[in-house]
């Protein structure tokens, strides 16, 4: 692929993962403030919490979405180190998070690049193009069940694909970019201050997407194991200069969330089961189809072999992503890749065949594979433009936050309706009752107890004893706690310590 053709396509694939959520942003006037997230703004808003703890100076994570604190533990220090550089810089946390989430996004893509050149290096430049084009920009055929209510892997696994990667966070891209540079070191060899290097690219990978470890090493064994069964090439003892930091730092992560309560009751709820395979089959084809078609034509001609890491990819990835394991999803970070890197070979020999209809299907096909992601990007300036109450809430309810953060106290804990308690960490620092699905402790049965609450299903006597039981010190009463409906009367039993025309905050009088 030429450098121009890399220079116009990710300077495109920039400007699309960037342009919806400036207009976003632009959209709410002075009325509304955009949340930030156009894509899962429920892990957004996790994100930012994380963020705000490094922004508030500390260095090891105490989840602020629970009530009660874990001990300290060094996890999510890539968001902490964002929050520690947004309070250096004097940047909203929101501005920081994107500015990592573009710049990741032009170091994927200038890691895609290096990619295809070296593993599909035996093919035409026209190859290597439909490759970069189809990882860019491309998914799945999900956008066909959507006109039938259904929704497929390709509109919200977002680890799975560059483009969702690039547009949800900026830990995917990052994390991809370095797995990708591990691969490309694959086809050279190391010196002792590449090795260095290799070191520091691990722990950095261990840090930012640590299952990434896992895929990057499973790929790479496999790899190995390969060459060493055609007796090709001597085993890459340097690869565990890479690996090996990152599989410290897994062991760590696991005995630190299994020895405390708080982070383990967390780690019960954090499960992410693979879509059945028909779904994946829809989310990754056509793409998917004709990888495989190369991978049986490479078999047949004795070309299978110039493949070894893509084809090992693309086989691991989907045998993987089925095994009984809580996390069994992240087995398919980065899975288009392969896919994409081995369909545009088809693609390409289609291309130039003297077939008129062939060259038909080529376009057909990549169009085909472009138009989940049009979706994803007109609908989300679609719901910007309309103000969805999913990307927006009110001045007001800003101001009060603004306040919160200035007179935050350590271990304070707010009760608030979902919809603000998942804003409330982020933007204040302050513990939240409620505020993540997965993050929460016993999140089915806090939220629960939230909603009744202020929807009046809970007695004054047994609202007072839960104050004291989870340290609530702070009642949150604005319009999210309003919607759900009850007879908010009883907050008159407290002092307000913050009022504006949507937003009154009490103090309970328990100590937190």
């Amino acid at each position: 692929m030429s450098k121009r053709s890399f220079i116009f396509l990710t300077s495109l694939t920039i400007l699309l993962v960037t342009i919806p959520y400036l207009f976003a942003a632009r959209s709410g006037g002075d009325r509304l403030i955009f949340n930030g997230f156009l894509l899962n703004p429920i892990d957004g808003n996790s994100y930012l919490s994380k963020m705000r703890e490094g922004w508030l100076g500390e260095w090891q994570f105490s989840l602020l979405n629970s009530s009660q604190a874990p001990e300290g533990s060094f996890l999510f220090l890539f968001y902490i180190f964002l929050g520690h550089v947004s309070r250096l810089l004097g940047l909203p946390l929101i501005f920081t998070f994107h500015a990592a989430r573009v710049m990741s996004a032009f170091l994927l893509c200038l890691m895609l690049y290096r990619f295809i050149d070296v593993y599909l290096a035996e093919r035409s430049q026209g190859t290597k193009t439909i490759a970069f084009a189809l990882l860019c920009f491309g998914s799945g055929l999900g956008w066909l069940s959507a006109f039938f209510g259904g929704f497929t892997a390709d509109f919200w696994v977002a680890e799975a694909y560059p483009f969702l990667s690039m547009y949800s966070n900026p830990h995917f891209p990052l994390g991809l970019a370095l797995i990708l540079d591990f691969f490309v070191q694959m086809r050279n060899s190391v010196t002792r201050n590449g090795f260095f290097g290799l070191v520091f690219k691990g722990i950095m990978l261990a840090i930012v997407m640590p299952f990434g470890v896992v895929v990057a090493g499973l790929v790479a064994g496999g790899v190995q194991l390969w060459e060493i069964i055609e007796k090709e090439s001597a085993i890459r003892w340097w690869m565990l200069g890479f690996l090996a930091p990152g599989g410290l730092f897994l062991v760590y992560q696991y005995i630190v969330i299994q020895s405390d309560p708080v982070l383990s009751g967390w780690n019960t709820q954090n499960l992410t089961p693979t879509p059945p395979l028909w779904d994946l089959l829809i989310s990754f084809s056509p793409a998917l189809i004709l990888a495989v078609g190369v991978v049986i034509w490479g078999i047949k001609s004795g070309e299978v072999a110039n493949y070894k890491l893509p084809v090992v990819w693309l086989a691991a990835g989907i045998i993987l992503a089925y095994v009984p394991f809580q996390l069994q999803r992240r087995f398919l970070f980065g899975y288009f890749i392969p896919v994409a890197c081995l369909a545009a070979i088809a693609l390409d020999r289609l291309a130039i065949s003297a077939r008129r209809w062939s060259r038909i299907g080529v376009v057909a096909i990549v169009a085909a594979s472009l138009i989940s992601n049009l979706f994803i990007w007109i609908g989300s300036v679609s719901a910007a433009a309309s103000h969805q109450p999913e990307l927006y809430y009110s001045g007001s309810i800003q101001d009060a936050f603004d306040w919160m953060l200035i007179h935050r106290q350590d271990n304070s804990v707010v009760l608030a309706a979902p919809g603000t308690s998942s804003l409330i960490p982020g933007a204040t620092g302050w513990r939240v009752v409620y505020g993540h699905p997965f993050e929460t402790p016993h999140a089915d049965q806090r939220k629960r107890e939230v909603e009744d609450i202020f929807s009046g299903e809970m007695s004054l006597v047994d609202m007072q004893q839960y104050f004291e039981s989870l340290g609530i010190d702070t009642i949150f009463v604005g319009p999210y706690e309003r919607e759900l409906g009850g007879n908010l009367a009883w907050t008159k039993e407290f002092p307000v310590v913050y009022e504006n025309a949507e937003v009154t905050i009490y103090k309970t009088g328990v100590d937190s």
